[in-house]
């Protein structure tokens, strides 16, 4: 599974789940390559697990 930074938030790349939001961008950066580089989940991250985040919308553009 792979992850990308969208402003403030990570996102997991292919349901555009919300896994994690903070406001050091620093902090986000650090985490998304630690989850790209094996930490997390071993496939899909379960949605109960993101209940406290919305699904991102990244198909349109961003409004930040």
């Amino acid at each position: 599974m792979s992850y990308k930074v969208i402003g403030d938030s990570i996102v997991e790349k292919e349901t555009d789940l919300v896994v994690y939001k903070t406001s050091v961008i620093e902090e986000a950066m650090r985490l998304c390559r630690s989850l790209n580089l094996g930490a997390g989940f071993n496939g899909f991250t379960p949605s109960f697990f993101c209940l406290e985040y919305p699904v991102l919308d990244t198909k349109k553009p961003s409004t930040e």
